[in-house]
């Protein structure tokens, strides 16, 4: 249990009335995301709930001796952002190992390898993420020589951005004692030269041919990485996730709860192919359900993976790929299988959330959440498409008339625009596709996938109203500009609409009385400047649990 409401617990057992201090925090220009009462001036948190919501006169009224007064001098106050898809541990070691993210040519590439090679440890394996062929190498897949040249003895295995893809140097695939017999696992590929001598890129599930043999981190390693993904997270006023980060991680978390260093909310999710052995599901939820506890920690869903992604070419389609004829993607299941998956899921009263990107792999999901639904009623389940990325203009509609949620990430959208239309033609009518979702009643919710793309609110925020590359401001008007959001309603589908998909929009997501008290301070009030300042508007105060977590030094 937390520390501080561990202390609190004890104190009203003792019959003690002292209760916990209030923060009041007044002249504000607060956006609640509450349509009954959407804007205020002040908040007052008792505790680690919203006590008040109204004036700053009234607010101030709550005031005694026990009590925090901050001013916050006309700033923006939201709701904390709750990011709907991320792997937070991924995010966390990224920052301890090679972050290729921001290289643009091999050359950069290869000096940050080098210089990790020249760190202390004689043939100790090199990892990270990050590189973009289609960026630094013209869209070509690169080799393993490119690394050998820079890293000979170490083994180095380095994950595409998207995380589908690795490229390893001949060092590394020798340790995994992989050559030209070795056969390409079910739902991967491992890329080879006209001679079948594996070129270093090993696609989908093939990559887990390499990973099997590197070292794994050790418990201190992670608990180092959570810390560096936690302070990273406070600063961009994050205070809930729901993580892809491997069911035992929960244990981590916990540990850093009991030590009052845990900064925001989990819900963490637990792998769908546990649904091919149902006992084996039962125990790992008995197992781990003492972790759920407080509105910190808690099991979530079902996650599972139908396709890859449009960058690496192994997302899905019903059609080739534009740009190769020769591939249509790669499915990780048979519609069969994947549909009885999902129905042992409904029946289990279980929520599954489906990584689908292309249009046949959403198809293939949505299948699957219809059949659930015609077996098993009307039940609430909130299942979800993750990403969503490629619709067609009926699975668009059927989404709302399914009550599925659509994980979306606005920054996929202004990252993949470079060359999406070289993959996709005219399919992109179809691609990412918020507003027409909406429109039919669909229900969407935001995140980041971090580490694919930055963990920072304010990009996916500026993606979701301009449609505009990061870097390069365009294209003009946007990328199909129809599909362009207010950024009132991109708010809330970061705040209120991640709530909804984890079923906690009853205690969190909006700034109202009685919910949880996480809650920030923006630099800028990004309601009323250019999109263009939304980039550069940064979080000057998080709150969380009722707490100060951060606090900028010009507040």
């Amino acid at each position: 249990m937390n520390v501080k409401r561990f202390i609190f617990s004890i104190l009203l057992l003792l019959g003690c009335n002292s209760e916990p201090a209030r923060l009041i925090i007044f002249n504000a220009k607060v956006w609640t995301v509450d349509q009954k009462n959407p804007v205020a001036e002040a908040v007052v948190v008792q505790g680690n709930r919203i006590e008040y919501v109204g004036s700053s006169d009234s607010a101030l009224t709550f005031k005694n001796g026990n009590s925090r007064i901050l001013d916050a001098g006309h700033r923006l106050m939201l709701p904390g952002f709750n990011d709907a898809h991320l792997h937070f541990l991924s995010g966390g070691m990224q920052m301890m190992n090679i972050n290729l993210i921001s290289c643009k040519t091999l050359a950069e590439i290869q000096r940050r390898i080098a210089e990790k090679v020249a760190e202390p440890g004689k043939n100790k394996w090199i990892t990270g993420r990050g590189w973009d062929h289609t960026v630094f190498n013209k869209g070509i897949w690169p080799h393993r020589v490119m690394i050998d040249s820079v890293s000979l003895d170490n083994p180095v295995f380095i994950r595409r951005v998207d995380g589908h893809v690795g490229w390893a140097n001949t060092s590394a695939i020798k340790a995994a004692g992989i050559d030209d017999k070795t056969i390409s696992p079910e739902g991967g590929e491992i890329l080879r030269d006209e001679n079948g001598v594996p070129t270093g890129i090993f696609k989908e599930s093939a990559m887990s041919l390499i990973e099997r043999v590197i070292p794994p981190p050790d418990e201190s390693q992670k608990l180092l990485a959570i810390h560096k993904a936690l302070e990273h997270a406070r600063k961009l006023g994050i205070t809930s996730v729901q993580d892809n980060s491997g069911i035992y991680s929960i244990k981590l978390y916990n540990k850093l709860d009991e030590m009052n260093e845990l900064t925001l909310r989990i819900s963490e999710w637990m792998d769908f192919d546990l649904l091919r052995k149902p006992d084996s599901l039962l125990k790992t939820i008995q197992h781990y359900e003492p972790y759920s506890k407080n509105n910190i920690l808690r099991l979530g869903l079902l996650k599972g993976f139908v396709d890859g992604t449009l960058g690496s070419r192994t997302a899905l389609l019903f059609e080739p790929y534009s740009d190769d004829r020769s591939t249509t993607g790669l499915p990780q299941y048979s519609e069969e299988e994947l549909t009885k998956m999902i129905c042992l899921a409904e029946s289990l009263k279980y929520q599954v959330g489906l990584h689908a990107i292309g249009t046949r792999a959403c198809w293939m999901a949505l299948n699957g959440f219809s059949l659930a639904k015609e077996q098993y009623g009307l039940r609430d389940s909130r299942h979800r498409l993750e990403h969503a990325q490629i619709l067609l203009p009926e699975d668009i509609k059927r989404i709302g008339e399914l009550n599925v949620v659509a994980s979306m990430q606005p920054t996929h959208c202004t990252s993949d625009l470079r060359w999406a239309y070289e993959r996709l033609g005219r399919r992109c009518e179809g691609a990412y596709a918020w507003k027409q979702i909406l429109q039919n009643e669909g229900k969407i919710a935001f995140g980041t996938d971090w580490p694919v793309e930055p963990l920072d609110p304010m990009r996916g925020l500026y993606s979701a109203v301009t449609r505009k590359h990061i870097d390069t401001n365009l294209p003009i008007g946007g990328w199909y500009p129809d599909e362009r959001l207010r950024i009132e309603k991109a708010i809330e589908l970061y705040t209120l609409g991640s709530a909804f998909a984890e079923f906690q929009e009853h205690i969190k997501g909006s700034i109202e009385q009685n919910k949880l008290a996480d809650l920030i301070l923006l630099s800028k009030n990004i309601l009323s400047v250019p999109p263009a300042d939304i980039l550069t508007t940064r979080v000057e105060l998080t709150v969380f649990d009722g707490e100060i977590v951060y606090r900028s030094s010009s507040l």
